[in-house]
């Protein structure tokens, strides 16, 4: 496989890569904050090892909220305590 430093994708690549669909691809490219902007500009292309980089930082990301929101193992755990709790609670009558 090639260096990908020197591999570039354009932005149809860099949209079917993730999956995204064309709409929502063009405004994920557009959000700064989400992904980095292209390495080269007009046309746009996105370097690879920058995209590597940018998908093992999500990973870990995602991966450190997955561990934060797993439940302490207790014996009596039930299905109910994982689930969001009523707003209200009912009144005994």
């Amino acid at each position: 496989m090639d260096d990908p430093r020197h591999v570039f994708l354009s932005a149809g690549e860099v949209i079917a890569r993730y999956g995204w669909g064309k709409t929502r691809g063009y405004q994920h490219l557009k959000d700064r904050t989400l992904i980095q902007p292209p390495l080269m500009t007009h046309p746009d292309r996105w370097r690879l090892d920058q995209l590597l980089d940018w998908e093992e930082k999500r990973i870990a990301l995602a991966e450190a909220a997955l561990a934060a929101l797993v439940v302490p193992e207790r014996e009596e755990v039930g299905i109910t305590d994982l689930l969001p709790q009523p707003k209200r609670r009912r009144r005994a009558g």
